[in-house]
């Protein structure tokens, strides 16, 4: 938890946009309803992601929190993990995945059968980039700023 945190923390600084930690209330809702449409559990890790920040923006990257966050003057409505992964569903696409985020044009999963995170094209849904750990992911796609702050150290 305290590389996640740590993580997170320099994402901030280069102006990731995040949300307030998801409320007990909220993720009780999100895991009820979940388990009412039969979709696979949350995994661990990613609950600590929520009790840190309810979803995030970084350059492209986008991880999906319990709620929707209305981006006010941007007239957006940032989705949630449920909405997403219902629309998905819907679509009569893979129902063995849980969808987290998304960058460009791919999904972030995590697969409870191969209990991995995976990147996984939005058109084909054919998966490659297995990794154990939601850190392992979100580490991914921030090495460029790491790298970049680890040369200013």
């Amino acid at each position: 938890m305290k590389m996640l945190t740590s993580l997170l923390d320099k994402l901030y600084k280069a102006q990731a946009r995040m949300f307030k930690p998801v409320s007990e209330k909220d993720l009780r809702a999100l895991r009820m309803s979940m388990a009412k449409e039969k979709m696979p559990a949350l995994p661990s890790d990613y609950l600590q992601f929520l009790g840190l920040t309810d979803g995030l923006m970084y350059n492209g990257l986008r991880f999906f929190g319990a709620i929707e966050h209305d981006r006010g003057l941007l007239a957006y409505t940032y989705p949630d993990l449920l909405s997403i992964n219902r629309d998905f569903r819907q679509l009569n696409r893979r129902q063995d995945i849980l969808i987290l985020g998304e960058k460009d044009e791919d999904w972030l999963v995590y697969s409870p059968k191969m209990k991995t995170y995976q990147l996984m094209d939005k058109m084909d849904l054919i998966g490659d980039l297995n990794l154990p750990r939601f850190f392992d992911l979100i580490y991914f796609f921030s090495q460029e700023l790491l790298n970049a702050d680890d040369k200013n150290e």
